[in-house]
């Protein structure tokens, strides 16, 4: 059965219809991130010390070191307020993690366990928890210079998430997660997302594109019947 230029045309305007809501779930996603970390109990160390620990969108010092020693910190930094990222392919930057060694650091802890929790969309509900380790070792190279070794360890790399009331598949990595920091150095460490995922039109967008479709056909058939009583 051949299809005439008004019915292509009609079916056309169906699966166009579906590839435009999918594509305007796939335009950017906007987001106003806010977020906090809780440091657990420390392991090892002496006068260990975190300001502000657990509270939201506020700057977290970690300090570490005997009262004689230059302390090496960690300091959170939570990237709040209103940013976009378009699905699947925007890398979204939530927070930083900035280590800092002092001139021959004498006193740090070896681990101490992290939690991150991220309202997305900034209702008030916690859209995320996600679990880390943070460890520091003593470093010594070669030729004699001394350092830290750290490392981030995350417990979570994907996931879905429920963002403004639509899911959201994730992956997450923590960027520049291990290294070595020598005396007087410092580094930042950055957790990232990038949302893979984007929700499937509602079954009634379907629905419409497959009505105007299945009324395509049925006006095709309709005007070949008509034809065909003409010429009998």
């Amino acid at each position: 059965m051949k299809l005439g230029s008004k019915s292509k045309l009609l079916i056309t305007a169906a699966f166009a219809l579906v590839l435009t809501a999918v594509a305007a779930q796939a335009q950017l996603l906007l987001l106003n991130v806010s977020e906090r970390t809780t440091f657990g109990p420390f392991i090892g160390g002496i006068n260990n010390n975190v300001t502000n620990n657990g509270t939201w969108n506020t700057q977290e010092v970690i300090t570490t070191g005997t009262p004689i020693a230059a302390p090496f910190t960690v300091t959170f930094n939570p990237l709040t307020g209103p940013t976009s990222v378009q699905l699947g392919l925007t890398t979204l930057d939530t927070s930083d993690f900035v280590f800092k060694s002092s001139q021959t650091p004498l006193n740090y802890f070896t681990s101490v366990g992290v939690v991150r929790e991220t309202d997305f969309d900034n209702d008030g509900i916690i859209d995320l928890t996600q679990n880390y380790t943070l460890n520091l070792s003593p470093f010594t190279s070669p030729n004699g210079l001394t350092g830290v070794n750290y490392t981030i360890v995350p417990q979570q790399f994907f996931g879905s998430v429920i963002i403004n009331g639509e899911h959201y598949g994730y992956a997450s990595v923590v960027s520049n997660n291990a290294g070595t920091l020598f005396d007087g150095s410092s580094t930042t460490a950055q957790v990232q997302f990038q949302f893979l995922a984007t929700p499937v039109p509602e079954p009634s967008t379907y629905a419409l594109a497959g009505v105007l479709a299945l009324g395509g056909i049925i006006a095709l058939r309709r005007r070949a019947k008509g034809l065909a009583a003409l010429n009998a």
